[in-house]
């Protein structure tokens, strides 16, 4: 049973998260902030999960249609609860459905973006967590690489563009499989704890039979030195993008950012960040 709303206040959203469960993260916001202001609609996010990046999308984007396709039943229930309850469904479709069949499921070039927080971690690397959303979320039992690869290029029209998230130990296999599929990477941030700390993620935004030469961001750093959120960090969790585009109110103060984040998935974030699932 999903525990009360909690509220992304500065985003105008209320989310139900299961209490057990695998339960949305830090990786959200990132994700949600990467995309570009000119991103192709429509848009569909790939292993939805609650709908939460398809939600801040729509807050982002605010004459898009998305579609939030998820394999796990429990968790297809958490995304429409969502997107109904924020007043979403008229632009907002949740779709139940396997990765691996989408040419069933999408015709071919039906997508101008894609997004997706994949499983980071091969069937065989680290423990198997014993609860099943978990489990799905963080290894690739139900989706591997390659395939989520296939599905992206079946999915986007010409000059569409893929943006995802994912670990930076698994980053030359990423970009080997873009190439392969004509995805052309484009844009890549790396993603720290702190400024001495080695990477924990990485954003990656690649284009369809694309020709750009690939841009090396600087470095998001996520704490400062003392523990607190960086200015960049909280700026990100209270919808820097949405505020620049006029669709959001101006950003809160920082300790509004930190009460609004631990209201919503401060569990899957507190301490520095690493492979979140």
């Amino acid at each position: 049973m999903a525990e009360p709303s909690d509220t992304l206040s500065t985003w105008q959203l209320a989310l139900h998260q299961a209490p057990y469960g695998y339960r949305f993260a830090l990786e959200a916001f990132l994700l949600a902030d990467f995309v570009p202001a000119r991103a192709a609609h429509p848009l569909i996010d790939l292993g939805t999960g609650c709908g939460v990046v398809a939600l801040l999308l729509a807050r982002r984007f605010p004459h898009a249609r998305l579609v939030g396709l998820e394999l796990q039943r429990s968790l297809v229930g958490l995304a429409h609860q969502n997107v109904a309850g924020n007043g979403l469904a008229h632009r907002i479709s949740i779709v139940q459905g396997d990765i691996r069949q989408v040419p069933s499921l999408f015709s071919s070039g039906a997508f101008g973006t894609v997004v997706c927080n994949p499983p980071y971690r091969a069937v065989g690397n680290g423990r198997l967590n014993p609860n099943p959303e978990k489990a799905i979320a963080r290894h690739e039992l139900a989706v591997t690489l390659p395939q989520l690869v296939q599905a992206t290029q079946h999915l986007l029209d010409r000059r569409g563009r893929l943006v995802m998230v994912y670990h930076p130990s698994r980053l030359s296999e990423l970009c080997a499989q873009l190439e392969t599929a004509h995805l052309r990477p484009r844009r890549l941030r790396l993603v720290h704890a702190t400024a001495q700390a080695p990477a924990s993620m990485v954003l990656v935004e690649a284009t369809r039979d694309g020709r750009h030469a690939l841009t090396v961001l600087p470095p998001l750093w996520v704490y400062e030195p003392s523990g607190g959120y960086t200015a960049e960090m909280q700026a990100i969790f209270q919808g820097r993008a949405a505020v620049s585009l006029g669709m959001l109110p101006p950003a809160v103060s920082g300790a509004r950012a930190n009460q609004t984040v631990a209201g919503s998935c401060r569990v899957g974030i507190a301490g520095p960040p690493r492979s979140y699932r």
